[in-house]
């Protein structure tokens, strides 16, 4: 395998700086299939999820971070020593690390989530608009187990560059299907899957429900909630107590909290 040449860029007007530009955007990032990614950490977690790494972007007044790490990036992915200001124009984050990468989009095949036989869990998000949720529930659904997630209509470009820092690397290998939910549903249903929906006004508190082997857990927005229209679609609802008073829950915690007292059921009855 071929070690290409390092290229240096010290112009912002650059052409590959402008193409690097425009991933910073949700439509950049879909006419070009492409995700920008930054710092050693998700580096690392891209290359070890086997990610098609593009270009490998160092800032070089950061030479130390990429020496550090280089030996388990691809060997053959095109380096560029950037300029700083070049480098910070780039990332959106306030302390930009040196590091950078353009990774191809991971594409998942669309029926992934209906192949599995067995136990099997989706989760099903109803425009979940905040990327720090998302990031946390894709993380959350790796340690999970959980099988694939499912983004409805409405619901933040899973390659926003919040969500990817707050999966943490988990963006890599969780299954990402963006379809309409009123179609996944009873195609889900159709295959054994129980749908389940967190709904605040249920009368079964989500410890007395006893999860099914196969499952499809159903979060809403986080202003209004999971919207009425899918209701009449899903098999059951729970809801988790609050005796706090506490009128509701961030997203995230609770598919986390869902997703464990799964588990939890799962370990009983062992």
């Amino acid at each position: 395998m071929t070690i290409k040449k390092r290229i240096s860029i010290t112009s912002p007007h650059n052409e590959q700086v402008k193409r690097w530009k425009k991933l910073n955007t949700r439509k950049g990032r879909a006419q070009e299939r492409a995700l920008l990614i930054e710092g050693e950490h998700l580096l690392l977690e891209a290359a070890r999820a086997s990610a098609q790494f593009e270009a490998v972007l160092v800032n070089r007044d950061k030479e130390e971070v990429y020496q550090r790490i280089k030996g388990e990036l691809p060997p053959d992915a095109p380096v560029y020593e950037l300029a700083p200001a070049v480098f910070a124009a780039l990332v959106d984050t306030e302390t930009p690390q040196g590091l950078a990468a353009v990774i191809t989009a991971p594409v998942w095949p669309r029926d992934v989530w209906l192949d599995k036989d067995g136990d099997l869990t989706v989760l099903l998000l109803d425009a979940v608009q905040d990327p720090g949720n998302l990031g946390t529930i894709i993380r959350t659904a790796q340690a999970a187990g959980v099988d694939s997630i499912l983004l409805g209509k409405g619901t933040v470009d899973p390659f926003n560059a919040k969500v990817v820092r707050s999966a943490m690397g988990a963006l890599f290998r969780m299954p990402l299907i963006q379809i309409d939910l009123a179609e996944a549903i009873p195609m889900l249903q159709s295959r054994g899957v129980t749908v389940v929906n967190a709904y605040p006004h249920a009368g079964t508190h989500h410890f007395d429900y006893a999860f099914p082997a196969r499952v499809a857990l159903l979060l809403g927005n986080e202003g209004r909630g999971v919207d009425e229209k899918y209701l009449p679609l899903v098999d059951a609802d729970v809801t988790i107590p609050m005796p706090g008073g506490t009128e509701s829950l961030n997203v995230s915690i609770t598919g986390a909290i869902l997703l464990y007292e799964r588990i939890r059921q799962h370990f009983q009855a062992r």
